[in-house]
């Protein structure tokens, strides 16, 4: 490999730099919307178990969808 190949690229350094800046941007509004709802009452377990609830809903979805697709 050359040299070059070897150093990080100035426009793919700034984009992984753009991307990190947005997860941490992201991760700032889950704690925001986290603190909001506890505030408003809601526990950790239950937004748990709505989570759950919701991923059982949507696995339940797809395998009934797939039997339609069949007939």
């Amino acid at each position: 490999p050359s040299p070059r190949s070897c150093q990080p690229n100035g426009a793919n350094e700034e984009a992984l730099r753009y991307e990190i800046e947005e997860l941490k941007q992201k991760d700032l509004a889950l704690d925001q919307e986290i603190a909001r709802l506890l505030s408003e009452g809601y526990s950790l377990e239950e937004l748990e178990q709505h989570i759950s609830l919701l991923h059982e809903y949507n696995d339940i979805k797809d395998a009934g969808q797939m039997l339609l697709g069949k007939l």
